[in-house]
């Protein structure tokens, strides 16, 4: 009988003596195993992002130029010297200035998408103030005030300062590509 429980007890010893280390063997196997996927599958999200951005990252830039290009067709200034003309009324330049201006936007609202919300804000408010101050100009004129006087009544208006300069929103563009690149 105690022969046979010093074989049991024996038995048990060696059993131990493989399970423990083959235990401890597993977990650190486990563990290393879960901490190499881990760092693969980081690696590979970090692959996916770098890829994304390097697609994504010349459609921004054009977003940018475009916007850039909206706010420069759409000045005050340039609008006034390229639409207004001889023989034309007040009215119909106010017209041609807010058709120029709100078909510009339209053609580049999806690229709202690309820039960030402030810019795009940015923008909005822009054509907004243009739309607004070639109203109001066309409040100050009479019936019979020509296209042209309409025109000097705009100008004179961004001479004095009381608009949003179209080159500030510019230098936020730049600002914001700036710090996204």
């Amino acid at each position: 009988m105690i022969l046979a429980e010093i074989t049991f007890i024996d038995v048990l010893i060696h059993l131990i003596y493989f399970t423990i280390p083959a235990l401890l063997v597993f977990g650190i196997t486990y563990f290393l195993m879960q901490k190499m996927m881990t760092e693969q599958q980081k690696l590979r999200i970090l692959e996916l992002k770098k890829q994304q951005n390097e697609q994504i990252t010349p459609i921004r830039l054009q977003a940018y130029e475009r916007l850039t290009l909206f706010l420069d067709r759409t000045s005050l200034d340039n609008l006034v010297l390229k639409l207004s003309k001889r023989g034309q009324s007040a009215n119909q330049l106010r017209h041609e200035l807010m058709q120029t201006v709100q078909s510009e936007y339209n053609h580049n609202i999806s690229q709202q998408i690309y820039v960030s919300n402030e810019a795009w804000e940015m923008i909005t408010a822009v054509k907004e103030q243009v739309l607004n101050t070639v109203e109001n100009c066309y409040a100050e004129c009479d019936d019979t005030e020509s296209g042209p006087g309409l025109g000097k009544k705009i100008l004179t208006k961004l001479m004095d300062g009381k608009t949003i300069s179209t080159q500030r929103a510019i230098q936020l563009l730049k600002k914001e590509i700036e710090i996204a690149l």
